[in-house]
């Protein structure tokens, strides 16, 4: 099992990344699922992997070296100056909206989905096609969706650190 995601990490331009949200289980290779999961780096379901990988008792050099390029990935992958709120409005189909709004003191955030070899933050509803500003997208996926997260953020400053100190 460990292989195999060690042979998913994304490498762009010969650096590893992160991962996809899926992967195609004969080639490795990013895939998309639901039309709104495009081909991408996830800025969320790549915590669970590393958080599982640094969970090895004995990690090889290649479960080490994934780890810290995943790491180093999220450091610059990290959205500044934005926050996510989520006005209610009983007229959406979720009862609330999703918004990104400026907020230069904001802590940082990532997008659920990059685009591989831009890192730029996409964002896609049910017509598949990829944008990068969510208030392009429909409200019902803008509210049926979790686009940002800060997850990466505890990854970064407290478990990365302290499983550096344990290998």
């Amino acid at each position: 099992g460990v292989d195999c995601i060690l042979r998913c990490q994304v490498e762009v331009d010969g650096v590893k990344t992160v991962w996809c949200a899926q992967h195609d289980e004969v080639t490795f290779a990013p895939a998309p699922a639901r039309k709104y999961e495009p081909v991408s780096l996830s800025g969320y379901e790549s915590v669970g992997i590393v958080r599982f990988l640094m969970g090895e008792e004995s990690p090889s050099p290649a479960v080490v070296n994934a780890v810290e390029a995943a790491v180093a990935w999220f450091k610059q992958a990290q959205l500044h100056g934005i926050r996510e709120e989520h006005p209610r409005n009983p007229d959406l189909p979720h009862g609330f909206d999703r918004v990104v709004v400026q907020d230069p003191d904001a802590a940082p955030l990532w997008a659920r989905f990059y685009e591989i070899g831009t890192n730029r933050p996409i964002y896609t509803g049910r017509d598949a096609v990829v944008r990068y500003n969510l208030a392009e997208i429909e409200a019902e996926r803008r509210g049926g969706y979790r686009w940002h997260t800060d997850a990466p953020l505890k990854l970064i400053e407290k478990d990365y650190p302290k499983w550096l100190g344990k290998i």
